[in-house]
């Protein structure tokens, strides 16, 4: 069977309280039941089944062990689908007779993999479950987990809620998540207790996650390939959000604001105005949160990027060295800002609100069409787009350039949404091609937005930065952005010399 369950992250004082709350009570259908669960996760010293995105474990729920294997699965918005099998076993040992009659009976076979099969790490937590049922008929299970997950001398407390479909409609669950919002703090989870617990046995830090090609079949609905896509794409929102609120890496944020933006252009893919209209308010969230988080980001270009050359070519100048360190004091507060906005209830609803809309059935107006004949639609439309801000590229002004780095943006992201159904060699060349003219467009834009941040940098401080090293930055970023316009011409006819790959 498929298992469909949100995540929701509680911490642990406000945990028992969610059954009090009315969004709960009004749905309860049945008393409480409190467990304790032992749940013992198994892979081979190699993690044959982590590679293959597969979890074994046994699990004591009072006298009974419960043999459970889970095959694959996604996550958007703390949504988790995934296979689920179970067999009821004698005892604290594997039935691996039971998995060689799985799909993936010749993986088990394996001597390597069957035979090496060895405790990897353990969960313990008491469970208190609650049967909920909705007024469209939808069941599902209110479980709140508390306890902790070991690996060796690791440890790791565990403190969750988990709503999981018994029967029905899944939207049901966003809609439950975003009544609760308003009365209890949680974080959406994208991860599931297998995958923290392989995480803290091997130590492994978290790492960003970039956009990866997405696997879309010609004959696919139109709808069903723009919530593949948008659900990827909102998995790289909310596991880059887990990273950049628990780690210092920059890629964190960077990546974040790279799925949002995917996100965005896709769900705009449709022009229809149903859809554009009942899409607006998500829009407009999301618009919040790029805001929210772009001038954290900017300033780590700044810092990572922009400065470290200049940095090395001059050397120690200590009147350098002050505005470098006025410009760390600049990202630290727009970094707490952008943190600020990741941890509030508003962050929290958009998700869920993105999540039930990809996961619901409503589409007004997107076209009854296969993904073959809307990915044409979209690409050449896109790419005629371009094309026409291109024409006068070379002598054009900063704002004309910048229309044509947006464009060149979303009609790369839209190619390689739907890269999977062209041939992979044309795909790539005239991406390449496109990635290099958006890469110069971008340059121009740093330092044009580079500039209005030395200004920030050089005047907000009770004594004025040193007119000299601002003219410094300011020269420097000046040559940049000459160089960048100076390749324009190039690579915009290198750009419009590739062949239409979808044609």
């Amino acid at each position: 069977m498929t298992e469909v369950e949100l995540k929701l992250l509680v911490a642990p004082q406000e945990l028992g309280a969610i059954f009090d709350l009315d969004p709960v009570k009004r749905r309860a259908r049945a008393p409480r039941e409190e467990k304790r669960l032992v749940s013992v996760y198994y892979d081979t010293p190699r993690e044959d089944l982590r590679a293959h995105r597969m979890a074994l474990r046994l699990r004591q729920d009072g006298s009974r062990w419960v043999q459970t294997f889970k095959d694959g699965g996604s996550v958007s918005a703390g949504l988790h689908q995934r296979e689920e099998l179970e067999w009821q076993v004698p005892g604290r040992r594997l039935d691996l007779a039971a998995l060689g009659a799985t799909p993936h009976a010749a993986l088990f076979a394996k001597r390597r993999v069957g035979a090496a099969l060895r405790p990897a790490f353990t969960t313990r937590f008491t469970r208190i479950a609650q049967e909920l049922q909705f007024d469209d008929g939808t069941t599902a299970q209110l479980c709140a987990d508390s306890g902790m997950i070991r690996a060796g001398a690791r440890r790791e407390a565990v403190s969750e809620i988990e709503i999981e479909l018994v029967r029905g409609n899944p939207q049901r669950l966003f809609e439950l998540a975003h009544e609760l919002a308003d009365k209890v703090a949680f974080r959406l989870g994208h991860l599931s207790k297998a995958e923290r617990g392989y995480a803290l046995s091997s130590g492994e830090a978290a790492r960003p996650h970039k956009a990866r090609p997405i696997e879309i079949e010609p004959a696919l609905p139109a709808r069903e390939a723009l919530a593949r896509i948008g659900m990827a794409a909102l998995f790289q929102v909310q596991a880059n959000g887990e990273g950049f609120l628990g780690g210092a890496d920059p890629e964190f944020l960077h990546q974040m604001r790279v799925g949002l933006r995917r996100l965005r252009v896709a769900l705009t893919m449709p022009e229809e105005a149903g859809w554009r209209e009942m899409l607006a308010p998500l829009v407009a969230e999301m618009r919040w949160l790029a805001q929210a988080l772009g001038p954290a980001r900017n300033w780590d270009v700044y810092l990572t990027e922009i400065l470290p050359p200049l940095a090395r070519h001059f050397g120690g100048s200590p009147a350098l060295a002050l505005f470098r360190s006025r410009c760390r004091r600049l990202r630290r507060r727009y970094l707490d800002a952008a943190r600020a906005a990741v941890l509030s209830p508003r962050y929290s609803k958009l998700l869920l609100d993105l999540g039930a809309l990809l996961a619901g059935d409503t589409w007004p107006g997107v076209p009854e069409a296969s993904a073959a004949e809307f990915a044409q639609t979209v690409i050449a439309r896109r790419d005629r787009k371009l094309r026409r801000r291109l024409e006068s590229l070379v002598h054009a002004g900063p704002a004309e350039r910048h229309r044509a780095r947006i464009a060149a943006k979303k009609l790369r992201y839209c190619a390689e949404f739907f890269a999977s159904l062209y041939a992979r060699r044309k795909v790539r060349r005239y991406v390449g091609a496109l990635s290099a003219l958006q890469d110069a467009l971008g340059a121009i834009n740093d330092a044009q937005a580079g500039a209005h941040m030395c200004d920030e940098a050089a005047g907000g401080a009770r004594t004025r930065a040193d007119p000299r090293i601002v003219g410094m930055v300011l020269g420097w970023m000046a040559a940049n952005e000459a160089r960048a316009i100076a390749s324009l011409a190039h690579l915009r006819e290198d750009f419009v010399r590739q062949k239409l790959f979808w044609d």
